[in-house]
């Protein structure tokens, strides 16, 4: 929705996901197959990511609106959720430039698993599992800039949110974002 939202306004926008390179594509494949455990799935996220960010431009910083889905704070609350240490995920995270802005949309766990949020990673996570998940990133949130939206609204107020918090950072910083 964000994306083509500003494509709409003709503001250059890209938007990078999990899951897109070669080791994102092998990674939801072990993911599939459970062959993954919580140390191999901070490398390889961070694997992942590095790809991806190679493949972005300084120009592109500097001329775009850069979405990702999924950043850093994703690998540090769902590998704290699963007992990894968060300064071993932020010291394997630490090459990649902190985001300008960042949002963790808050749900609890039941409307997580109601609306399947997990099935693009072939996962079917527990609500204990996903409330870990939840409570790692509450705690992570003023230490990486979050802004916490309330997830539990409808989809047309939470985008409405996000955006108004993007334009306001472009106006305040005069920058694409």
């Amino acid at each position: 929705m964000i994306k083509e939202y500003y494509m709409k306004l003709d503001i250059p926008v890209e938007i990078s996901k999990e899951f897109e390179t070669n080791i994102g594509k092998e990674l939801k494949q072990m993911a599939k197959a459970g062959t993954l455990d919580p140390i191999l799935k901070a490398y390889l996220f961070a694997t992942d990511r590095y790809i991806r960010m190679k493949n972005i431009t300084n120009d592109d910083f500097k001329e775009k609106i850069m979405l990702f889905d999924r950043y850093v704070p994703s690998a540090l609350a769902y590998r704290m959720a699963e007992g990894v240490d968060k300064n071993w995920v932020a010291n394997i995270n630490s090459i990649f430039p902190k985001a300008d802005l960042g949002f963790f949309i808050d749900i609890t766990p039941e409307e997580s698993i109601r609306r399947n949020t997990d099935t693009k990673f072939n996962i079917k996570a527990s609500a204990e599992h996903l409330a870990k998940v939840r409570n790692a990133y509450l705690s992570i949130i003023n230490e990486n800039n979050l802004i916490h939206v309330n997830g539990m609204q409808p989809i047309e107020y939470i985008f409405d949110e996000v955006i108004s918090n993007i334009e306001e950072y472009r106006k305040r910083y005069g920058k694409r974002i």
